[in-house]
């Protein structure tokens, strides 16, 4: 008879995304992993064999299909630019708890100059989220080389405002923040 598993891929992987986003990659022990899923190390590398690198990976790729089922056809739709901004910001607030999560992509980003499978996927989704929201910029008329650094300026303040708010412990600092972000690409033109 297979043995029944305790808990479902879907639940593991939102409790290891909080382990990482409350701890980060190197906080996050196997024994603190162990404690916040519900699961004996053994069980972990039963089901991780490559152990917490596979287990950040694994996250990074449910961040993945969650941008690519919420995010991006949002931001690649039909619909007026005011309201592509207005839902994505919507989203990333919903995504972020209001300022009171951290940002994944930073918790789980390598040290400068290491290269790994998270650092590539991260990178990966910061220039697909640039580039995004560059193209909604550039319905709104702006000319590709503004568009760019202004879907940048979207990203930096948007991740940015999320660190102030983890360090102040001021999720209101997000929320003005996020609130702020439709207007860096509206009044471009």
């Amino acid at each position: 008879m297979p043995q029944v598993r305790k808990i479902d891929d879907a639940a593991l992987l939102d409790r290891l995304a909080l382990t990482f986003k409350d701890v980060g990659y190197e906080g996050a022990s196997l024994a603190v992993i162990a404690e916040a899923t519900g699961l004996k190390k053994s069980s972990l590398y039963h089901r991780f064999p490559n152990g917490k690198e596979e287990m950040a990976q694994e996250v990074l790729a449910q961040v993945g299909r969650v941008l690519d089922a919420e995010i991006f056809p949002v931001l690649a739709g039909d619909a007026p630019v005011a309201d592509k901004l207005a839902r994505f910001v919507t989203a990333m607030d919903a995504m972020y708890d209001h300022g009171r999560q951290s940002c994944l992509l930073n918790m789980l980003s390598p040290p400068r100059g290491v290269q790994n499978g998270c650092g590539d996927a991260i990178a990966s989704t910061f220039h697909r989220l640039q580039e995004a929201l560059a193209g909604v910029a550039r319905q709104h008329g702006v000319g590709d080389e503004q568009a760019e650094l202004l879907a940048e300026q979207m990203l930096v303040e948007l991740h940015g405002a999320l660190v102030v708010a983890r360090g102040m412990d001021a999720p209101a600092v997000f929320s003005r923040a996020i609130a702020r972000l439709p207007r860096i690409i509206l009044d471009a033109v």
